[in-house]
């Protein structure tokens, strides 16, 4: 089965997107010049943008698919043929978005992602109708068998046979809606994401592309010199650009954030977001590999905190991280909580209980040498900028960037907190941000404990934790005592008690699962 006709345009599209400023620059901008790299750069620009056009009509043709017995087989290959079987047991998350060419003709795109590493690491649909998209995901979440079934009930009705069609809504997606943005939600995070201050680099850079097409006419310079000087007309000018950053701010926070949906059932997580543009993530629950609370110092003061869930999964586009395993990332500190409890059930997210560092720490961590502020002073003393006029200015952001150093450490030393309950791990730590770390010890695939020669001196150790995801996750524990690395590494050995490993299957078996012990 080939890939939906409109991708061809869609592909289009992305070619055009992605080579107008080039265009341009060579064409419009530069067309007069006679600059070797730009001559040059026309030609080999056309020749291009070309090739591109004509590879996507022949890869669109080699490109197939099938869907059947639990697995996706694929097709491909311009001038190699390459052939791919990936189960849906290997697929991690799937992803599905709408951006203003899908929504413009009622389409959508479907990437399912795998814990493969390499360029075909996922699978991608970039234009599907919204019936495919949802028949697709269906296949892959609830199985190939159930859906069949589903879709084959009957119910007798006196003008014939009428055959019941899955939708969202039936009992093979029975969610339950955990959390839906409000606009008191949405007003909240778009002053705490500052993102209405994303106006003023515009404007800078506005004014900056603007400048050189001004007249130089004497008057014309007198007048805007007098404009410029004028204080009451600057302040207008700014109260109107705050207003105006306010608004944007809320816009864009808005249509990235409104309609934002979190809901779950028995196996998966879903999260819903975006107004114009629409992303779908869901993930199975069993494939969590870990928990990341996170908190800016600002989310600090207005009490709000982003949950991430980590996987295995590479959340990618086009080679640009996407954030969408993210909950909601302006959650109340308490609802965050309550909101992992209600969706992850083996998980319990409790600071109450957890031991704070040895006062030897701090010491630990104010004479441990800034190799960031050894080398920021290098530089400056061989630079020595001058800023606001002050030759001496170096000097004093040398020790402006020490005293940032130092409180930093100090916080983090106040707020890192670790501990352990029964096969759960949990620490937090962080200096003007803060950020609180869950896994199981089910899924922390390797432990390491080094120590180096101040920490044995003072009796101190750091351990290290790696989960499964793309890439690694590897999280470090600075300057713990002695006693919890033997009381950790002693929990950490005792996972072979609880985890076994199927051979036949190859899966990882969790014995107090099969013997039905709570954990």
């Amino acid at each position: 089965m080939r890939y939906h006709p409109l991708t061809i345009l869609y592909q289009i599209y992305q070619l055009i997107r992605n080579s107008i400023i080039l265009a341009l620059l060579l064409f419009v901008w530069k067309r007069g010049s006679d600059f070797w790299l730009f001559e040059y750069g026309r030609y080999i620009f056309a020749l291009s943008v070309l090739y591109q056009f004509l590879h996507i009509f022949f890869n669109w043709w080699t490109l197939k698919y099938e869907v059947k017995n639990q697995s996706f087989y694929l097709e491909s290959g311009v001038w190699t043929k390459k052939n791919q079987t990936i189960p849906f047991s290997k697929v991690q998350n799937v992803r599905r978005e709408k951006s203003f060419f899908h929504a413009l003709l009622g389409l959508t795109s479907l990437t399912f992602e795998t814990a493969m590493d390499g360029d075909d690491d996922s699978i991608v649909f970039e234009v599907l109708t919204k019936e495919q998209a949802a028949q697709l995901i269906d296949l892959v979440e609830v199985g190939e068998e159930k859906v069949e079934i589903a879709e084959e009930k009957v119910v007798e009705e006196s003008s014939g046979v009428v055959k019941e069609m899955v939708d969202e809504d039936n009992e093979l997606d029975n969610r339950t809606i955990h959390f839906q943005s409000s606009n008191k939600d949405l007003i909240k995070a778009s002053f705490t994401s500052l993102s209405f201050l994303a106006l003023i680099p515009i404007l800078s850079g506005l004014y900056e592309n603007l400048q050189p097409f001004l007249p130089d006419d004497e008057k014309v310079q007198g007048m805007l010199e007098k404009i410029l000087n004028n204080q009451w007309f600057l302040l207008t000018v700014l109260i109107l650009a705050v207003m105006i950053s306010v608004v944007v701010g809320m816009l864009r926070t808005m249509i990235r954030y409104g309609k934002f949906e979190i809901s779950s059932n028995d196996t998966h997580i879903f999260i819903q977001r975006g107004v114009l543009e629409e992303t779908y993530f869901s993930i199975e629950k069993k494939k969590v590999q870990a928990l990341e609370v996170k908190q800016t110092m600002l989310k600090r003061v207005f009490g709000l905190a982003e949950v991430k869930l980590i996987s295995t999964a590479k959340t990618s586009n086009d080679g640009v991280e996407v954030d969408v395993n993210s909950l909601y990332p302006f959650l109340p500190i308490d609802k965050a909580m309550q909101l992992v409890s209600q969706i992850l059930p083996s998980y319990t997210l409790s600071t109450r209980e957890m031991q704070k560092l040895p006062k030897m720490s701090l010491w630990m961590r104010i004479i441990r040498p800034s190799w960031l502020w050894i080398g920021t002073f290098i530089g400056l003393y061989f630079l020595k900028p001058s800023l606001y006029g002050v030759e001496e200015a170096w000097w004093i952001i040398a020790i402006l960037v020490f005293i940032w150093l130092n409180a930093s450490s100090v916080l983090d030393y106040y707020h890192t907190s670790f501990g352990v309950d029964k096969d759960q791990f949990q620490f937090r730590n962080g200096g003007f941000s803060t950020r609180l770390f869950i896994s199981k010890r089910s899924k922390i695939i390797e432990l390491t404990v080094s120590r180096n020669w101040l920490q044995r001196k003072w009796g101190m150790g750091s351990i290290s934790t790696t989960n499964r995801s793309t890439p690694v996750h590897v999280e470090t524990i600075d300057d713990l005592p002695q006693a919890f690395i033997k009381q950790f590494h002693q929990w950490y050995y005792e996972r072979q008690k609880y985890v076994q490993y199927d051979r036949n299957e190859s899966k990882r078996l969790e014995i107090w699962q099969l013997l039905d012990v709570e954990k």
